[in-house]
């Protein structure tokens, strides 16, 4: 009985962390913050139906072959959402994603620094000719 209840509840709290993220995922303005919410919110959520899983489940065989299913899908989640930031981020500061840089390599248009703090970037002058005050 006390197992029983600790499953609902842990799997109620999980189904919350999910309604959560997908909330989230609706609500926040830019992409990086959607991703943020969605990842932990789905994370947080599957751990927590993994752990009611766990508890209820008859033998400890299908117990870590649940815990190794939710490492693969953390694992894969989490490097998902880090090629997904990446590739976001390259293209809000106007430069490639990095899948697409052996493509770029081989072009043979100009090349621009792909950091945007580049020791190559020019130097910032002063104004030879100041306004007069």
């Amino acid at each position: 009985m006390v197992v029983t209840v600790s499953a609902v509840l842990l799997c109620l709290s999980g189904a919350f962390f999910f309604l959560a993220g997908t909330l989230g995922l609706l609500r926040f303005p830019d992409a990086m913050s959607r991703i943020h919410a969605l990842t932990k919110a789905d994370n947080l959520g599957l751990g927590l139906i993994v752990l009611a899983l766990t508890i209820t489940s008859g033998s400890v065989s299908t117990a870590l072959k649940i815990l190794l299913i939710w490492l693969v899908a953390l694992a894969a989640s989490s490097s998902i959402c880090f090629l997904l930031g990446r590739n976001i981020l390259g293209q809000e500061q106007g430069g490639e994603a990095s899948g697409d840089k052996a493509a770029h390599e081989n072009s043979s248009g100009p090349s621009r620094p792909t950091n945007p703090i580049s020791p190559i970037s020019p130097k910032i002058t002063q104004n030879p000719n100041p306004p007069e005050t």
